[in-house]
Order: structure tokens, then C-alpha cells, then sequence
């Protein structure tokens, strides 16, 4: 619980709840609107089905007109056949002067055939028609085309003044039988031409049409209630039910939960719903506690770094006093004075004590940094020639490898040097027999990192400048990993644990951040980013 993060509950409570929450509830408000399943679905099944039925109902009435013209037309051949048999009859028999009036009973006994004619194959006169008006007239340009293209074996389709017709045309050949009254000269006596009206045709095909269409919206309307209701039922209703529930936790209530009951997507949804309510309030809980043991410590700290002020102060004066006394009296002492490796004893140890003093002094108050844009190079030159002696004292060698093109940056040249000392100072200690250790600073896109490091993220700026420590001493314990940079933390018997607490602050106050990775036995690698701004 050392680094629980985020310290203000309020902060935490919105982070783990309510973006959430809220970020759901603006998925179910969208939901109802235009793009809403309750909307999205009748809509989609709608269309389906009126093109289904539409193409469906195109398809039924346009068989069903075919198979009515076929049917017309099939009696048009009929027709003309018969009534052609029935003026070859009338002719060999004489009864040419009958000939009027059995084309004017057929047309009055039938309420489909509406004209009956016969017309010169060549000039195209109506010598004989159903219709006395028409008698010695021309024929109409249909029939002339039709006769010209010699479609005279089939029924057609026309249309006069706006009506439909089944038409038909049929060749009255001159016979072996007709040459005693008509000669042998001519091969065509006259053209037989019909017509059978399709207006009773239209008639049904209209009325079907609105039968089929009155059909279609009765069954539209049912299929759109019966989609309405298994909607209602299966996902709005539902839904509703966890508007309802998100509400209570948008509230406050995390003890409530959604229907798990269902077996269908729903209940899925639910079970989800519910084991993520259980997780956010294990997080509540958590960052309860870790906010209230922050705050005790944060408490701790600060009474506890009064009290490191006060004290550090009122041992420095008397310090310094004791120290300018051990000089005086060393001072006087002569070289082979036994007593003079007594005084050198003792300011040494005056001097381990002032620098903890000043250590705690540093964490207890520490001064503002003051910013300037310095390159990294000559503040580490600087660290290494200080560390250099103790380092070549315990057969450390110290390898320096700043990239050439690394940028200025904006930082407090005493600050920042205390930071690589500390850093420096901690890896030499770890290799009491001897080792190496490597620093290397360059640019963040020239350095390999850590799989599970992100700089925007870490410092939230994309470019950094990034220097390694990398020691090949003892290692960290994995127990001790998350500690190191606890104020007052070691495991050296001489040290105030204050080192690396200090160097993360003023690598925080920088706007950086220290890293480490380190495997017992094989050393340490301490890792500062500071950000970038070119």
C-alpha cells in the first residue's frame, strides 16, 4: 500500500465509478434516440418485408395479367379461326349477302369481341366489317403494320383510343374451291382481322391489385405490432430495467444489480454488469483505505518533517561549533601526536553528520529548483569527478557515453548533480568488490526501454531525454522493489535512506521521473526521464 495511487478519493471515486457509469448511461441515452435498437430494428424489418412483399406482390400480379392475356389471346386465335370457318361456309354456300349480319350477331352476342373485319390485302379497304360505318373505309395503321410484317399467325397486343385489345389477323387464302366465283389469279381473297376487348381483364387485374395491396397493409401492420411487442417485451423492457439500475449506482448504490435470470444475451450482459459492480466497489473500498492510510502517513510526514527541521537545526549550529573546536585543537597537536588520529576520527564522523543533517534538511524543506538550459554532458563530468576517488577505491570503473546530439534541458545544474551523486554513489556502494558502471544519456527514440515503460505516460511528454545507471552489483531484492524510494529506507548500515527519495523529487520537480529494473546477482539499472522540448 506504499504507492497506492491517486491520493484524493474524490479523484479515484470518479476515475473507477464514475466515468464509467456516466459513460453508460450516455450509451443507453443515445440508444433511444434515432440510432436505438427500439428504432433500428422495426425500421430494418420493416424494409425487409415490404420489399419482400412488394416484390412478392409485383411478381403474383404480373403472373397473374400474363396468364390473362395469354388466356385472351388464346381465344383470339380461337375466334378468328372459328369466325373464319364461319365465312368460308357462308361463301360456299352463296349466303355472301348473309355475311353482315353474322358478323354483327357475334359482335352483339359478345361482350369481348368488339369488332369483326375484312379487309383487301392490297389496298387495304374494309370490304366487309361488324361496324357498317366502317365498310369501304382503310384500315388502321396497326393492322397495316401487322399484315406488312406478316405477323398473321399469332394474336397480339393493341391499344385504340386508350383500350386494350387481343388482336388477331387471319389470311383468307383463295382455295381450289373458291376459283369457280373468285378465279385462280389471286392467292389472298381477304384478311380477317378480330378484336377482343381486355377491358374485363383490366377490371379484375385492378381489383386484384387493390386486394393485394389491402393485404399487404393489414399484413404490414400486424408483422409491425407483432415486432413492436416482441420488442417491447424482449429488449426494451429490459433495457428500461437497467436505465433503472445504472440510476441507483449513478446514486451512490453500488449494492445494486441487474436481473442475471434471463437466458439470452441479456443475462450475459447482466452477469457482466454485476461482476464489474462487485470489482468497482473491491476499488471503492480499496482506495477507501488507501486514501485514509496515505493521509495518516501524508499526516506522519508532515509532523515528522517539522520535527526533522527543528532538530537538524538545532544540531547543525552546535555541530559546526564542535567541528571548528576538534580543528583548533588538531591544529595544535603535533605529526606524531597520538591524539591527532583521535580528532581526524572525530571529524570525520562530524562530517557523516552534517551530511545527514543537511540530507534531512533537503527532504524536510527543500528549496526551489532554479531552472536553466544546461547539457546533461557537462552536470555528469562534473558527478563522475566526485565519485571518481571512492569509485577507483573499490576497483569500479565508471563508462560515460552521452550522445553528442542530446538537446539542453531546462533544469537546476546543483539539483540535478545531486541526482546522478546519489544515483552514482548507490551503485558504487552496491559493488563492494569491484564492477562496472555504465551511463549512458541520449534522446528517448536512440535508446532501447523497458518493455513495460511509456514515456507519455510516465512524464506525459512524447520526446524525453533518458540517462542510465547500470551497475553490475549486488541487486534489489524483489520484497524491496517497491520501497527503495520510501523516505528513511535502507539496507546499508551507514545512511539516512534519504538518497534516492530526493533524487525522484527533484527528478519529479523537473518534470521527469526515476525508473529501476534489477535482477539480484546480475545488478541495477536506475533510468531518469526528463522531458524534452525539442
Amino acid at each position: 500500500m506504499a504507492d497506492c495511487p491517486m491520493p484524493n478519493f474524490r479523484r479515484n471515486t470518479e476515475m473507477y465509478i464514475g466515468e464509467p457509469v456516466v459513460g453508460v448511461l450516455a450509451g443507453m441515452v443515445y440508444l433511444y434516440m434515432i440510432n436505438s435498437l427500439k428504432f433500428k430494428i422495426p425500421v430494418t424489418a420493416f424494409l425487409i418485408i415490404s420489399i419482400i412483399m412488394f416484390f412478392s406482390t409485383w411478381r403474383d400480379i404480373k403472373d397473374t395479367e400474363e396468364k390473362l392475356i395469354d388466356g385472351q389471346t388464346e381465344k383470339a386465335v380461337l375466334l378468328s379461326e372459328r369466325i373464319a370457318h364461319g365465312i368460308m361456309v357462308l361463301m360456299l354456300k352463296n349466303r355472301w349477302q348473309d355475311l353482315q349480319t353474322f358478323m354483327e350477331s357475334l359482335t352483339k352476342d359478345s361482350e369481348e369481341l368488339t369488332g369483326i373485319r375484312i379487309f383487301h390485302p392490297e389496298s387495304g379497304v374494309i370490304v366487309a366489317s361488324s361496324s357498317r360505318d366502317d365498310i369501304g373505309g382503310s384500315i388502321n395503321d396497326r393492322d397495316r403494320d401487322m399484315f406488312s410484317n406478316n405477323i398473321v399467325n399469332e394474336a397480339f397486343l393493341s391499344d385504340i383510343n386508350g383500350k386494350r385489345y387481343a388482336s388477331k389477323l387471319t389470311v383468307v387464302q383463295n382455295q381450289p374451291i373458291c376459283h369457280r366465283c373468285h378465279g385462280s389469279e389471286k392467292e389472298i381473297l381477304g384478311v380477317l382481322g378480330i378484336d377482343i376487348s381486355l377491358a374485363a381483364i383490366d377490371h379484375s387485374m385492378n381489383e386484384f391489385k387493390k386486394e393485394h395491396l389491402r393485404d399487404a397493409v393489414i399484413g404490414f401492420l400486424l408483422i409491425g405490432g407483432g415486432f413492436l411487442l416482441i420488442i417491447g417485451l424482449l429488449i426494451d423492457r429490459p433495457i428500461r430495467m437497467m436505465i433503472r439500475t445504472i440510476g441507483r449506482i449513478e446514486k451512490g448504490d453500488l449494492s445494486a444489480r441487474m436481473d442475471e435470470n434471463k437466458k439470452d444475451e441479456f443475462g450475459l450482459v447482466a452477469k457482466s454488469f454485476n461482476s464489474m459492480l462487485v470489482s468497482l466497489d473491491s476499488a471503492k473500498q480499496e482506495v477507501e483505505m488507501c486514501h485514509a492510510e496515505q493521509m495518516q502517513r501524508a499526516a506522519k510526514l508532515a509532523s515528522l518533517g517539522e520535527i526533522i527541521s527543528g532538530i537538524a537545526h538545532e544540531i547543525k549550529n552546535p555541530l559546526t561549533g564542535i567541528s571548528c573546536a576538534v580543528q583548533v585543537l588538531q591544529s595544535e597537536l603535533s605529526e606524531g601526536d597520538a591524539n591527532k588520529r583521535v580528532t581526524s576520527e572525530i571529524l570525520d564522523h562530524i562530517k557523516r553528520l552534517d551530511r545527514t543533517v543537511k540530507d534531512l534538511l533537503n527532504y524536510a524543506k527543500p528549496k526551489p529548483p532554479n531552472f536553466l538550459p544546461l547539457n546533461i554532458d557537462d552536470i555528469l563530468n562534473k558527478a563522475v569527478f566526485f565519485v571518481y576517488p571512492e569509485a577507483k577505491k573499490q576497483h569500479v570503473t565508471i563508462d560515460t557515453d552521452v550522445d553528442p546530439d542530446v538537446p539542453d534541458v531546462m533544469m537546476d545544474p546543483d539539483q540535478m548533480q545531486q541526482v546522478f551523486l546519489n544515483l552514482m554513489i548507490n551503485a558504487v556502494q552496491a559493488m563492494p568488490d569491484g564492477g562496472e558502471l555504465k551511463i549512458k544519456a541520449a534522446a528517448s527514440d536512440k535508446v532501447r526501454m523497458h518493455d513495460d515503460v511509456n514515456i507519455s505516460e510516465l512524464i506525459g511528454s512524447e520526446k524525453a531525454i533518458v540517462i542510465q545507471f547500470k551497475d553490475t552489483g549486488k541487486g534489489i531484492e524483489p520484497e524491496h522493489m517497491d520501497s527503495i524510494f520510501d523516505p528513511f529506507f535502507t539496507k546499508k548500515s551507514k545512511g539516512t535512506g534519504l538518497g534516492l527519495a530526493i533524487s525522484r523529487r527533484i527528478a519529479q520537480e523537473h518534470g521527469g521521473e526515476v525508473t529501476v529494473q534489477s535482477e539480484v546477482g546480475r545488478g541495477s539499472t536506475f533510468t531518469i526521464y526528463l522531458p524534452s522540448t525539442t
